[in-house]
């Protein structure tokens, strides 16, 4: 975003060049600086670089509280460049175009080449152009053809140093007269106007857009634009666009999940799948394009639907193909293979329970359930060293099904309760039973003959 050469002066005099990779830096000696000069400190100020419209950037000079006097002449909006000579040292600040920065996963031989022929063909970009809502505001043009990504890693353009925001949070771009967003599994999630949203969406310009609970951003196409938003009471210091996480919320922590985190409300239903167009997208290939549906009913009730081919496991049990499960306020984990878990929270501590166990299927189960999962896993592991092979389900659906075998005689309670490779094995040794009786039984009428 700038390029910034300092020169020192003094009996050996020497010179440092460095890049600063964000819209909003402070140079100066105090640990809050982003660029930190140990000169300045006899300085008694900072100086505060904030990216504004196209090339042009403002500086503001800021006091670091041990007393010492904040010159005014510097303060004021400079058009590419800014020499400034502070004394002991002078500072060249060169504004860089967004749009001649390299490009995700660029080889830096095909970016040099790249960058210096998009220089000489046009000018740098103005609009379309994505306002920070901040104090200060800043504001990064883009080229349409170049989106601009969003979050605290270095290689964001558009980099904020918020815990809330995630490395690579957000892909922002303009196309067809209209600005997208596209959430990238981001852990506090991507909003538009309030509304969560998964993969990428359309939004008109001067529409907030806000990258977990603290950044909002807005798209602007003119200086109008830019006035306008800068007005909105959100600017003026209001609570930001997304104030406080709703329950219940869908959460996971695979790579796999976008979005890491979906809020659900009351009346609502969403899918979970490997389809691009789920409403919470689960990029592993074992996973059905529309694996389930969670549902919300208006009184709070949430409603898991299974859809799949190889079923969703829960820490209560397996839902098989049009299955379903409910619960009201405890929460839960599904289970989809491979790593893959969802958080069902329904409050904040359930959802400090799911991170702390970095989404474990057992982060919600009980002391007592452990126990008696372990006994079960000893018991199998007791038949595994025998040389047996066990067909029956788990306990957990054993127990679910009680009322349904106690209803049915011995032989069918048997039955229910194996697995498909089980009842293949009991209807082989039943046909074959079937058979020998008949040979028997033909003996036996020879005999009498």
């Amino acid at each position: 975003m700038f390029a910034l050469e300092i020169g020192f002066k003094g009996e050996s005099p020497s010179s440092e060049t460095l890049f600063i990779r964000r819209p909003i830096a402070l140079i100066g000696a105090s640990d809050s600086a982003q660029v930190v000069v140990d000169d300045m400190s006899i300085l008694g100020f900072g100086i505060l670089v904030t990216r504004q419209v196209g090339r042009t950037f403002r500086l503001t000079p800021v006091s670091d509280n041990t007393g010492g006097h904040t010159p005014t002449f510097l303060q004021g909006v400079y058009d590419g460049e800014a020499i400034i000579d502070l004394g002991p040292m002078s500072f060249r600040l060169t504004a860089l175009d967004n749009d001649l920065m390299s490009k995700e996963s660029e080889p830096p031989d095909r970016a040099g080449v790249r960058v210096l022929r998009q220089a000489c063909a046009s000018d740098g970009p103005r609009f379309p152009a994505i306002l920070l809502v901040s104090d200060p505001p800043a504001t990064i043009s883009f080229m349409p053809e170049q989106p601009l990504m969003a979050g605290r890693s270095r290689q964001c353009a558009l980099r904020v140093d918020v815990p809330s925001v995630s490395s690579r949070h957000a892909r922002i771009g303009f196309e067809s007269g209209k600005f997208w967003v596209e959430d990238l599994g981001s852990t506090n999630g991507t909003f538009v106007n309030n509304q969560q949203i998964s993969g990428r969406v359309n939004v008109v310009a001067g529409v907030p857009i806000a990258l977990g609970r603290e950044v909002t951003l807005v798209g602007v196409m003119s200086a109008d634009d830019t006035a306008g938003a800068l007005e909105t009471p959100r600017a003026a210091g209001s609570k930001p666009a997304v104030s406080e996480k709703r329950y219940p919320l869908l959460l996971s922590l695979s790579e796999t999940a976008r979005p890491a985190q979906l809020m659900l409300t009351p009346g609502s239903s969403v899918v979970l799948g490997r389809d691009p167009s789920s409403d919470m997208w689960l990029g592993v290939p074992h996973v059905s394009r529309r694996h389930c549906s969670v549902e919300v009913s208006p009184t709070g009730v949430v409603r898991i639907t299974d859809s799949s081919t190889n079923g969703t496991s829960f820490d209560r049990g397996i839902l098989r193909q049009h299955e379903s499960t409910e619960t009201h306020g405890k929460p839960l984990v599904l289970d989809f293979g491979a790593g893959v878990t969802v958080g069902l929270c329904f409050s904040r501590a359930d959802e400090e329970k799911f991170l702390a166990a970095r989404g474990d299927l057992r982060a919600f189960v009980t002391p007592e359930a452990n126990s008696l999962e372990r006994g079960t896993e000893r018991g199998e592991r007791r038949g595994r060293k025998r040389g047996r092979t066990t067909f029956l389900r788990a306990p957990e659906e054993i127990r679910r099904s009680a009322a349904e075998f106690s209803k049915s005689g011995p032989l069918t309670q048997l039955f229910r309760r194996l697995s498909l490779k089980g009842k293949l094995v009991m209807i082989v040794v039943l046909m074959a039973l079937l058979a020998l009786t008949f040979v028997v039984v033909g003996s036996l009428v020879s005999g009498l003959k």
